[in-house]
């Protein structure tokens, strides 16, 4: 029994182990913000099928990024290419990046 689950594990890494390099994606947020965490967990779930590299960016911690930001937040940026991410779906996010960056 133990051996069949370890095969099934073993399956399911290989399955999810990215041979490409991560696709390099910015998170506009800020703390306490519960629409970026949501945001946050769905390009999590999307880096399981695409390796992506996340990099969260507190939107609160420059002035001229607040400015630009606050009233937009969550957005997602590859690139120049930017996406107001506020309750959008995981599918609508991963069409986006597979659009911007295939």
């Amino acid at each position: 029994m133990l051996r069949g689950n370890l095969r099934r594990g073993l399956a399911l890494v290989r399955r999810r182990t990215h041979r490409s390099p991560p696709l390099p994606v910015r998170l506009y947020e800020r703390a306490g913000c519960h629409l970026c965490e949501e945001t946050h967990r769905a390009l999590r779930r999307i880096g399981l099928d695409r390796p992506l590299a996340i990099q969260r960016v507190d939107v609160t911690s420059d002035p001229d990024l607040e400015r630009r930001y606050l009233l937009r937040i969550p957005v997602v940026g590859v690139g120049t290419r930017e996406l107001d991410a506020a309750g959008l779906e995981d599918g609508e996010i991963a069409s986006w990046l597979r659009e911007v960056a295939p």
